[in-house]
């Protein structure tokens, strides 16, 4: 068996030749880095934006609402609603089991909780969904589960909380467009092989 540190490189080296990484928990947002307002303040914030996702979640259509339930999740996840958190990924895996956004999510929360199998089973999951565990484990176009994830990941951005800036504000949304530019890429690919 491999020690875990060669098993942590290999994971790195891996990691760092993909296009993209899914999940939330990454993503350059003011709301994955250490706060600059006060606890209470940053609470409230998260509160109030969550509050309107819940009323968008309701109107949204069907092919929205994964990218709504994720950062659902990831506010419950900063209010320390841990709990709350893993049902809003479990939601979007159950209703779209190869959506990746889902599973690295799941991973993400599982590994806070310290459920270790959990957590080594969504990863294994996410893996098989990105073929890299050999071959993929879900039918459909990687091409296309890979445009969704970064079209959620795009989506995020929009809802940062934290930025304190005009500048900070337009760089978040620049990093989105971006993320929704490449999801394009991906969706396009799709595309043309199902022509060819």
């Amino acid at each position: 068996m491999a020690e875990p540190e060669a098993v942590a490189d290999d994971l790195d080296a891996l990691i760092d030749d993909l296009d993209y990484l899914p999940g939330h928990f990454h993503l350059e947002m003011q709301l994955n880095f250490e706060p600059r307002s006060s606890t209470p303040q940053r609470a409230r914030d998260l509160k109030l934006q969550r509050e309107g996702l819940r009323q968008e979640l309701e109107l949204a259509a069907a092919p929205q609402r994964p990218a709504v339930r994720h950062l659902l999740g990831a506010f419950a996840f900063y209010l320390e609603e841990l709990d709350e958190a893993r049902e809003r990924f479990l939601e979007v895996a159950h209703e779209h089991p190869g959506n990746l956004n889902a599973w690295a999510n799941l991973a993400h929360v599982y590994g806070r909780l310290g459920q270790e199998e959990e957590e080594e089973a969504c990863s294994a999951r996410l893996a098989g969904l990105m073929g890299l565990a050999g071959e993929p484990e879900a039918a459909g176009d990687p091409q296309l589960r890979a445009a969704r994830c970064l079209a959620e990941q795009g989506y995020a951005h929009g809802f940062d909380v934290g930025c304190v800036s005009p500048e900070e504000r337009a760089r978040g949304l620049t990093a989105g467009i971006a993320l929704y530019d490449k999801a394009l890429g991906y969706g396009q690919q799709a595309c043309s092989c199902l022509l060819v």
